[in-house]
């Protein structure tokens, strides 16, 4: 009896240690790790040992026999898809899961609640700086123009987790509220898809985005480009409507905090609407434009709106970085030493930003352009 329990024991054992170091060996093949997991750089591959599997000699090591154990990302997958369909959780960064399955970023829900308010004063600061500078500019022939990008937590506030009331002070009401009353020469387009989101036939925000849908984007497209028009008093090239394509593919950025999720299958998309829109011919001169704003603004570069609108446009990421070389290292920062020769050549120059990022309004470009011109 004993001898029998015995045998029992020891293939027990021989089961557990081939689970064990099962990963381990598997690890020599990358086939069997499953589909890369979305923002997870790749580390620079290195000669892996078994030593170097139980004896991480520091985080680097410890990183990337993490990234090649075999079924790694599998796990990491079935561990992210158990957790959002028991518990509506995702271990996401900045991701929050609202009602209906609708998805928020919580740097625009913290501007929707006023958690990141900068203050009257500030933001009253801040606006005449901006007001002085787009006077200043206007007299020397450059358009300087503010537009204030939508936000889906103020759009669409209504399947915010119940948690998330609004602020009775935020950034976006001072901003606007200020920007009026100063004279800021403005397009306010949070304003204008709050006032059309309810009669629009296709979505402006999918359920499972953040950056407006193509949809949306092409309406705003065209909202900005009559704004920059009557600014600038000039007729920018434009696009003519061939169709609509619908389809629930994420094309752009329509579903863009889904991958981020990483979950094991995709989720249910609703049926959103990809205009089909044709350049038109572009005669005559073009107005060379500076654009300075945030990711909002990469669907409108992608789509070649900017570079149909304006002669050679610059888009500057976050005032930081030129798209759309914005991953590329060695190509990463700006030389504002060059600003003033920039300046030189530009007719307009955009600063759009979102809601979330008005408490870095502008990420300190005006102070940068004052600088460059008068210093």
């Amino acid at each position: 009896m004993d001898t029998h329990r015995q045998r029992h024991y020891r293939i027990l054992f021989a089961i557990l240690l081939v689970l064990m170091t099962l990963p381990g060996v598997l690890m020599f093949v990358p086939a069997t790790r499953g589909k890369p997991l979305f923002g997870i750089p790749p580390l620079p591959d290195k000669k892996r040992t078994p030593i170097m599997l139980y004896l991480g000699s520091h985080d680097r090591d410890e990183r990337l026999v993490k990234q090649s154990v075999g079924g790694c990302n599998h796990a990491v997958r079935f561990y992210n898809e158990l957790n959002y369909r028991l518990f509506k959780y995702s271990a996401a960064p900045k991701l929050i899961i609202g009602q209906d399955d609708y998805f928020y970023e919580n740097v625009y829900v913290d501007e929707y609640q006023g958690k990141d308010f900068s203050g009257d004063d500030v933001i009253r600061n801040n606006l005449i700086k901006f007001k002085e500078l787009q006077d200043s500019l206007h007299h020397q022939g450059t358009e300087l123009l503010l537009v204030f990008e939508p936000g889906k937590a103020r759009c669409m506030p209504e399947y915010l987790p119940k948690r998330c009331r609004k602020g009775a002070q935020t950034n976006y009401d001072s901003y606007t509220h200020l920007a009026k009353e100063l004279g800021v020469r403005m397009l306010d387009l949070n304003a204008w898809f709050q006032s059309i989101i309810a009669n629009e036939p296709y979505p402006l925000y999918s359920r499972h985005g953040i950056h407006w849908t193509t949809y949306g984007m092409w309406c705003a497209a065209d909202t900005l480009q009559r704004f920059i028009e009557q600014e600038c008093h000039t007729a920018l090239p434009s696009f003519r409507h061939v169709g609509d394509s619908l389809s629930t593919i994420n094309k752009d950025l329509d579903f863009d905090l889904e991958p981020p999720m990483n979950l094991l299958s995709e989720l249910p998309h609703e049926k959103l609407c990809f205009p089909v829109m044709e350049p038109q011919p572009v005669t005559g001169s073009r107005p060379r434009a500076l654009v300075i704003a945030d990711s909002y603004v990469w669907s409108l570069w992608n789509h070649g709106i900017l570079q149909q609108w304006f002669d050679q446009p610059e888009f500057w990421y976050y005032n930081l970085s030129l798209y759309p070389h914005i991953w590329d290292p060695t190509a990463y920062y700006i030389d504002k030493r060059t600003l003033p020769e920039v300046l030189r050549r530009k007719d307009v120059i955009l600063l759009m930003i979102t809601d979330a990022n008005l408490k870095d309004f502008g990420w300190h470009c005006v102070e940068e352009i004052q600088k460059a011109l008068y210093d």
